[in-house]
């Protein structure tokens, strides 16, 4: 067995219980508001945290990056589905970086 085999494995062992247990302990019992609220907000504050300094050099240029990120941010603050916000953001910077020269 390698060892990417045997690290996947325990990766594995360490991270499903704890996705699986909280469904069968808590399948007939409500989390306090605050906790379900704290909870739902957690991977989208650890995606943000990773993704969001790359963004700034994701298509070389500060300036067309920076116009897909603020599209991104109005566009998912405005309520739109994910698809409408991919295609925006990746429209506003390849416009901004034609009208840049890029």
């Amino acid at each position: 067995m390698t060892k990417v085999m045997l690290l996947s494995i325990l990766m594995m062992c360490v991270t499903a219980p704890s996705r699986i247990l909280p469904a069968f302990l808590l399948s007939d019992r409500k989390l306090p508001r605050f906790v379900e609220s704290f909870l739902h907000y957690i991977p989208f504050a650890i995606l943000g945290a990773l993704i969001f300094p790359d963004v700034l050099h994701a298509t070389g240029s500060a300036y067309s990056s920076a116009a897909g990120a603020m599209a991104a941010l109005l566009l998912g603050l405005s309520g739109r589905g994910i698809i409408v916000i991919l295609t925006g953001a990746i429209a506003s910077a390849f416009i901004a970086a034609q009208l840049g020269g890029m």
